[in-house]
């Protein structure tokens, strides 16, 4: 069962706001976006035929993060499927009801790792705040403004209501014409109210007068948000450690962050070592001679604790894909990376899924970077990633 379909496809115009993934997906003509979906359907197309319509239902029904956790299952599998292993869909666990994603085993038989996949997202009130404003958005990208002249947008207020976008666009259009002049050095600003709503709109002259841009919107401004990715990490695997009840065998859990929470790709080992290990802190003590000093720890919340104090030490290892969408897969800063547990009851043998990242070093007396495979080798992504576009 494929996700995309055949059909003539010749849009070309980028990802509107608030446009469901699929959706956009589904209609683009450009050359990425062909590769893209012959990947996807390929993939889909060695799971067991339930299991395809299950993926397929989930990635079509217009919520992105359900879309891209879909997809980082799809990706776990293949990855698993192409390092030789067997892999059962939905195994039984110790639980008499709940079902993990995956049972892996040996070219022998030999179980080696349950695998979750698991993943955090927006809440829904902003997921619903966000599609009123993407309406709005998409409206002014529409507005007709002289020649030469984009428009700067930021949001001052976001209201509950669904205004007039018509209404709101004939404001802007009106205030156009009476303030554009012919210094592109000049640009009017002015507050527009949309019943609970506020706008800051800015006219940015000096573009092409000869040229017609599709889009109005040449500069936005989106607003700050509070990001704390090792925290959103750790609510994921909290929910996931002890839901199947596995005790007596290796258990990898692989979380997407499908919320943006990560704002970098460097800082992926930062979410990932402080949600497990603790967040960063610092202490003080006293010397002898009456003096103070200061040197760096860990709060004792981590997903894993720390020495002489483990906790879910049933998690044999945590590996965090910071970009389910796949296009980063080849970026070094956006790598998926994993973390072996040193306290695990049953460790997770390093072949199951080779990724870079942490584990024991081979003292076993340390912990630290360890080399692994990208996962975008791993599922036989192409060399050249993102595929160039024509």
């Amino acid at each position: 069962m494929a996700l995309f379909g055949e059909k003539n496809r010749t849009r070309t115009a980028a990802r509107r706001a608030g446009e469901p993934c699929f959706d956009f997906y589904d209609s683009s003509g450009r050359n990425p976006y062909v590769v893209y979906r012959d990947l996807v359907n390929g993939w889909i197309g060695e799971f067991p035929s339930g299991e395809q319509f299950d993926l397929v239902s989930r990635m079509k029904n217009r919520n992105d993060a359900q879309f891209e956790q879909a997809l980082a299952e799809i990706v776990t599998y293949v990855a698993l499927r192409r390092l030789g292993h067997e892999v059962e869909n939905h195994p039984a666990c110790p639980h008499p009801t709940n079902r993990p994603d995956f049972l892996v085993r040996s070219g022998t038989g030999d179980i080696l790792a349950f695998v979750e996949v698991t993943s955090f997202g927006p809440d829904v009130r902003t997921v619903a705040r966000d599609n009123r404003e993407a309406t709005i958005y998409n409206g002014l990208e529409t507005v007709n403004l002289p020649p030469g002249w984009l428009l700067g947008y930021e949001v001052r207020t976001h209201g509950q209501s669904a205004p007039s976008v018509a209404k709101l666009k004939s404001e802007v259009e009106q205030w156009a014409r009476n303030v554009c002049g012919d210094d592109p050095r000049v640009s009017p600003r002015r507050t527009f109210a949309a019943l609970d709503w506020e706008f800051d709109l800015r006219l940015l002259g000096g573009f092409n007068k000869e040229k017609t841009y599709e889009r109005k919107i040449g500069a936005a401004m989106t607003g700050l948000r509070s990001v704390s990715p090792h925290l959103d990490l750790r609510v994921a695997l909290e929910n996931k450690a002890r839901k199947y009840g596995i005790q007596d065998t290796p258990y990898l859990i692989f979380v997407a962050d499908c919320k943006e929470s990560i704002p970098v790709g460097d800082h992926a080992e930062n979410a990932l070592i402080d949600g497990l290990f603790g967040s960063p802190s610092v202490r003080f003590r006293r010397l002898a001679d009456g003096g103070m000093e200061t040197y760096d720890d860990r709060t004792a919340d981590g997903f894993w604790g720390k020495y002489g104090d483990a906790r879910n030490t049933n998690v044999s290892a945590v590996a965090l894909l910071p970009e389910p969408n796949l296009w980063k897969l080849r970026d070094e800063r956006w790598q998926p990376i994993i973390a072996y547990n040193p306290f695990a009851a049953n460790p997770l043998p390093r072949g199951v899924l080779p990724l870079p990242g942490f584990g024991p070093l081979e003292n076993h007396e340390e912990y630290g970077r360890i080399e692994g495979s990208l996962l975008a080798d791993l599922v036989g992504l192409p060399g050249e990633w993102p595929p160039e576009d024509d």
